[in-house]
C-alpha cells in the first residue's frame, strides 16, 4: 500500500518542479544538483508514516587504497554536522561511495514540507563537506576551507 506521507512529499516536490520517482510503495528517488556535482537522495518512510530515512549517494567515490585515510575526515564531518552522518560503504553495490544519511520523526500533516527541508539540509551539508573529502584525496594540506 502506497505511503500517505510519501504521497504528500511527492506532491510538494512536484510543486517545486523536482522529479521524484517511486522505487517502492514507501521509497522515493530524487536527483539533486549541488555546487560540485550531482547526488541521488532516496527517501524512505516507515509503514506507520512517522519516521523518515534519507540516504544521499553517488556524490563521491573513494579508491580502496584511500579508505584508511578518509575515515578521519568522515569522523570530523560526523562531529561537525548534527543531522547528517557520513558513511563509507565498503561492500555491496555502492562500494567505495560515501553516503550521507539522515533519520527524523515526521508528522503526517506536515511531512511534505518537512521532508523537502530535510533534503535541502542534506544537500547543503554534502556541499559543505565535499571539499573536505576532496582535500584528502588531492593530498593538498595548503587548501584552506
Amino acid at each position: 500500500m502506497e505511503s500517505k506521507a510519501l504521497k504528500l512529499v511527492s506532491e510538494v516536490l512536484a510543486t517545486k518542479e523536482i522529479r521524484a520517482d517511486w522505487v517502492t510503495d514507501n521509497v522515493l528517488r530524487t536527483d539533486w544538483e549541488f555546487a560540485y556535482g550531482r547526488m541521488i537522495i532516496f527517501l524512505q518512510i516507515d509503514d506507520e508514516d512517522t519516521h523518515v530515512h534519507l540516504e544521499g549517494i553517488n556524490f563521491i567515490k573513494i579508491p580502496e587504497d584511500w579508505y584508511g585515510t578518509i575515515y578521519e575526515t568522515i569522523n570530523e564531518c560526523n562531529d561537525a554536522y548534527n543531522h547528517v552522518k557520513f558513511v563509507l560503504n565498503t561492500s555491496g553495490p555502492d562500494v567505495g561511495q560515501i553516503s550521507a544519511r539522515e533519520d527524523d520523526i515526521i508528522q503526517l500533516d506536515s511531512c511534505g514540507p518537512e521532508c523537502f527541508e530535510l533534503m535541502l539540509r542534506m544537500v547543503r551539508i554534502v556541499e559543505d563537506a565535499y571539499p573536505k573529502f576532496m582535500k584528502v584525496l588531492w593530498g593538498q594540506d595548503n587548501i584552506t576551507l
